[in-house]
C-alpha cells in the first residue's frame, strides 16, 4: 500500500511539473504573439526579407493537407483494425502484425519523412509539393489509426457481438451495425487527436512538402504548412519582425489544433448522449 501511494505521489508531482512547464510556455507565447497580433496575418502571403508578411497560403496548405491525409489514412486504418479485431483468429501472425503497427507508431516522423523522400521524390520523381506531403502524412498517421481503432473496438462488450450473431446477423452486419456504432465516439476522439498531431508536424514535411509556397495552390505545388513556416522563421528568417511573426504563427497553430480537439470532443460527447438515449446520465439509468 505504501509503495503504491508513493508511486501515485511521484506521478502526481511529475504531472504537475509537466503542466506547469506547458502553461509557462503557452503564457510566454501568448504574451509575445498577442502583443504584436495583426489580422492581416491570416490572408497575406509570406515575405522573405520584408516585414508585414502573412501566413494565408500556409493556413490553406495545413488544413488541406491534414484533412486529405486523414481522409486517406482513416478508412484504411479502420478497415485494417476491423480485419484484425473481428475477422481473424488470434495467432502468431496476428500478434506479429499488432507489434508491427505499435512499433511503426513509435517511429520518429523525420524517419518517415526521409523514407518518403527516397521513395516518392527519389524513385517516383514527385516534386516537393502538397501531394507528396499529404501522402507522407497519411503514411505517418496510418499505424496510429490502426492501434487506436483496435483499442476502441476492444472496448465494445463481447455480448453485443454474440447477441447480433445469435439473431442471425452476418459478421459484416455485426461489425457495421453494432461494433462500429458502439465505438464511434472513441473513433471521433481519435480523429481530433490525429488531426492535431498532423497539423503540428514539421520535420516530415520539410523533406516532402518544401519550405515555400507556390504562386497558386496545386497538388504538385510547394506546400509549406504553418508548422514548417514557424520552424523556418525561427531558424532561417531574415525578416525584421521574425520574432513576433513566429509568436503569432505559434498562437494560430495552437488555436487550430485546440479547435480540432475540442470540436472532436464535443461531437464525441454528443454521439455518446444520443447512444445512451433520453433519461440516462453518466452513471447509468436514473432512479
Amino acid at each position: 500500500m505504501s509503495r503504491g501511494r508513493t508511486l501515485h505521489q511521484i506521478a502526481a508531482v511529475a504531472t504537475l511539473v509537466a503542466v506547469a512547464a506547458l502553461c509557462w510556455v503557452l503564457i510566454a507565447l501568448a504574451r509575445d504573439g498577442l502583443e504584436h497580433w495583426h489580422w492581416w496575418l491570416l490572408w497575406r502571403y509570406p515575405r522573405e526579407i520584408q516585414a508585414g508578411g502573412g501566413v494565408g497560403p500556409e493556413i490553406v496548405n495545413t488544413m488541406t493537407m491534414v484533412s486529405l491525409a486523414e481522409g486517406f489514412s482513416l478508412p484504411l486504418g479502420w478497415c485494417a483494425a476491423v480485419w484484425l479485431s473481428e475477422y481473424v483468429r488470434p495467432s502468431p501472425t496476428v500478434r506479429w502484425l499488432e507489434r508491427l503497427f505499435i512499433g511503426l507508431q513509435s517511429i520518429p516522423a523525420i524517419v518517415v519523412g526521409l523514407v518518403a523522400f527516397q521513395v516518392l521524390i527519389g524513385a517516383l520523381h514527385w516534386p516537393l509539393s502538397v501531394g507528396t506531403g499529404t501522402v507522407a502524412l497519411a503514411i505517418l498517421n496510418l499505424p496510429q489509426v490502426v492501434v487506436f481503432s483496435r483499442q476502441a473496438m476492444a472496448g465494445v462488450p463481447q455480448s453485443l457481438r454474440e447477441g447480433s450473431l445469435a439473431l442471425g446477423a452476418t459478421p459484416f452486419q455485426t461489425v457495421w451495425t453494432m461494433v462500429l456504432p458502439a465505438s464511434l465516439a472513441s473513433l471521433v476522439d481519435q480523429m481530433g487527436l490525429s488531426w492535431a498531431r498532423l497539423a503540428g508536424e514539421a520535420a516530415l514535411l520539410i523533406f516532402t512538402a518544401g519550405l515555400n509556397v507556390g504562386p497558386h495552390w496545386g497538388w504538385f505545388q510547394p506546400g509549406e504548412t504553418l508548422a514548417v513556416h514557424l520552424w523556418s522563421v525561427r531558424t532561417e528568417g531574415l525578416m525584421p519582425d521574425r520574432a513576433s511573426l513566429a509568436a503569432e504563427t505559434g498562437i494560430l497553430l495552437i488555436a487550430m489544433t485546440a479547435l480540432a480537439i475540442v470540436a472532436a470532443k464535443l461531437l464525441s460527447n454528443r454521439i455518446t448522449r444520443r447512444q445512451r438515449g433520453p433519461g440516462r446520465g453518466r452513471g447509468g439509468d436514473r432512479e
